[in-house]
């Protein structure tokens, strides 16, 4: 599978997959985190320092100090909870994160 990526605010995203990311690249999004276990982290969705950008399902892991960021999703949200929403729709296999 080829990996292909974008440039999203500075930050190389992923096109086919979650982006894991350090926690300290994305010092100037906002990252709104929910008290929602997923995958051995909690949820969150963050928005890129971009006026109208929308924002992006992720999942936060403090304990190791890194965000799996979901770029490569076909589509942004209007609202954290929307971005929420949209994460605990997918099915496991869709964000498996390793």
């Amino acid at each position: 599978m080829e990996t292909t990526s974008i440039k999203i605010a500075n930050v190389q995203v992923l096109t086919n997959a979650p982006t894991e990311l350090p926690l300290e690249k994305l010092y100037t999004w906002v990252i709104w985190q929910f008290p929602q276990p997923k995958s051995g982290g909690l949820c969150a969705a963050v928005h890129p320092p971009i006026a109208n950008y929308g924002w992006i399902p992720a999942i936060v892991h403090k304990n190791k100090k890194c965000i799996h960021l979901f770029g490569h999703l076909e589509e942004t949200f209007a609202s954290p909870e929307d971005a929420l929403a949209h994460l605990n729709s997918l099915e496991a296999e869709k964000f498996h994160i390793p």
